[in-house]
């Protein structure tokens, strides 16, 4: 998905966002919106959203004098998910169909986003999303895909939602014995993203394969993989992405069946899907061969 008019202004709104999140001073503030402003001549709508914030972030980082912007933010939202991450597993594995509510699951984890415009309460969203149907639902297609398949890869996208994604990979190492999964992460953190740090704290490892994609931008950009993960993709007989930027990276440019888990949480997203904000999606993304 290219860049929209609407993604340069959210991109500029995220920078502000930055400095009131970690309560930077107005002259700096000032610097930081300023770099930014002075970067969107540069950016171009034969990028993706992602690709740009990969350039934007790093100047933030530098101005702040950072090199993990949402380090302290992203501990407390795994603090946060782990909280409630026993009560939302009894709740999947009690479920009639265990699959689709850990893809429930899931999907709820994704409203950990930093990057996004509102706010949340967790607990109401994971509530909220177990009563709320998909409002694209691929999930038994997803299903039956999964019966015939060997190797997953699927692709992770925040701090936080990765212990409710651990609950899905766990369902499907269970109902599907017969694949081997990958988790990828992101080469380094950009924004909230889940890195091999996180991932591995939370025992990632013991569902599934952990892949450090080697990326440098908030998606899963087929152009920037590390061999390891680029190897992993080009072998897997399916794909699982988490979140919009991973859909917003993927879904003009991925050549295998791929299936996107998400909240839409902006306009264009929602335009793209034919869907609203607030919108849960189980979506079967084209596959450019």
């Amino acid at each position: 998905m290219k860049l929209e008019p609407e993604c340069v202004a959210c991109i500029f709104s995220q920078a502000l966002r930055v400095c009131q999140t970690l309560g930077i001073d107005k002259q700096t503030t000032k610097r930081v919106l300023d770099e930014v402003a002075s970067m969107v001549p540069g950016f171009s709508f034969s990028q993706t959203p992602p690709q740009v914030a990969a350039d934007v972030y790093p100047r933030i980082a530098d101005i702040l004098g950072v090199d993990d912007i949402y380090r302290d933010y992203k501990a407390e939202a795994v603090r946060h998910a782990a909280s409630i991450a026993d009560t939302v597993e009894k709740r999947v594995f009690g479920a009639r169909n265990r699959f689709h509510a850990a893809l429930k699951a899931s999907v709820a984890g994704n409203v950990i986003d930093l990057a996004a415009t509102h706010s949340f309460s967790l607990e109401e969203e994971v509530a909220r999303v177990f009563e709320t149907p998909f409002a694209v639902d691929d999930s038994e297609e997803l299903y039956r895909a999964l019966l015939d398949a060997k190797r997953l890869l699927f692709i992770g996208d925040n701090a936080g939602e990765h212990l409710f994604d651990r609950i899905l990979l766990r369902i499907i190492a269970e109902e599907f014995p017969q694949i081997e999964t990958g988790y990828a992460v992101r080469g380094r953190p950009i924004i909230n993203d889940i890195t091999l740090k996180e991932a591995k704290e939370a025992g990632i490892d013991k569902v599934a394969r952990i892949i450090d994609s080697g990326v440098d931008t908030p998606g899963f950009d087929l152009q920037r993989l590390s061999e390891e993960a680029r190897k992993f993709y080009e072998s897997a007989d399916l794909v699982i992405a988490k979140g919009m930027g991973n859909y917003e990276s993927m879904n003009d440019t991925s050549t295998k069946p791929t299936f996107y888990l998400l909240k839409v949480k902006c306009s264009v997203v929602a335009s793209s899907l034919n869907r609203n904000i607030g919108d849960i999606i189980c979506y079967k993304g084209a596959c450019n061969v």
